[in-house]
């Protein structure tokens, strides 16, 4: 376990306050790029990090971080990340926690929202995104991966009406760049457009585009019905 400062940190969050993170991660050189990813991020401060749950839990006690990044996998502990992030909002229900992992399972997602957390984001994506997602979770909004998202809710609407794909009228493979997400994300939240100005800092123009090109990839015709879709979602 390793506790950190954060000199010279510069913040550029809304509320005028550095968010602190921990990740708890059992992979060392995972969790050292994570770590050099996000400390050139202004606006995020790295409290420290851990390699196990019980770690994970004694360094969360010691520096009470705003954001957990938590893997699922955790192959030298007793619990895997889920059992682990129950324990931590069962203790803290108002703790952000973010599954960040390496699994493209709409499973995963699934259960992340059973669980109650506050996003589902891909080791993959840059340390941009991450530090997008984080900051969104603890703006209240879910920092969800859309496309997996998406995946998820045509299988469960499959599963329980028996419809394809077609007769749903929502396109398969729906693939958002990481700008479209974010605004999709928002729309979740019931966020008009001069919120998502604020919040994501886009002129009117820019987020009218990428919720223009989120209509067209969903193959809707207006906002109100891609509003609907995002919230269908169930991210809160």
């Amino acid at each position: 376990m390793e506790t950190l400062d954060c000199p010279n940190k510069i913040d550029t969050n809304l509320d005028g306050y550095i968010i602190s993170v921990v990740i708890i991660d059992d992979h060392e050189i995972v969790r050292q790029g994570l770590m050099a990813m996000l400390r050139r991020e202004d606006g995020l401060c790295l409290v420290g990090d851990a390699s196990d749950a019980v770690t994970g839990l004694k360094l969360i006690d010691a520096t009470n971080p705003d954001v957990v990044l938590l893997d699922i996998q955790l192959n030298n502990s007793d619990m895997d990340g889920f059992s682990l992030a129950k324990q931590i909002k069962s203790k803290s229900p108002d703790k952000i926690v973010i599954m960040l992992t390496g699994f493209d399972s709409a499973l995963y997602l699934i259960e992340s929202l059973r669980t109650r957390l506050d996003g589902f984001v891909l080791k993959e994506q840059s340390g941009a995104i991450i530090a997008g997602a984080i900051r969104m979770a603890y703006a209240g909004v879910g920092a969800w991966d859309t496309r997996i998202l998406h995946r998820a809710l045509v299988n469960r609407l499959k599963a329980h009406t028996g419809d394809t794909i077609d007769n749903l009228g929502i396109k398969a493979d729906i693939d958002l760049n990481d700008k479209e997400r974010m605004v999709f994300n928002l729309l979740a939240r019931g966020y008009s457009n001069k919120d998502i100005e604020s919040t994501l800092k886009y002129t009117a123009s820019t987020v009218k585009k990428y919720v223009y090109t989120c209509m067209k990839k969903f193959g809707v015709s207006n906002r109100t019905q891609l509003a609907l879709i995002a919230n269908s979602t169930g991210v809160k």
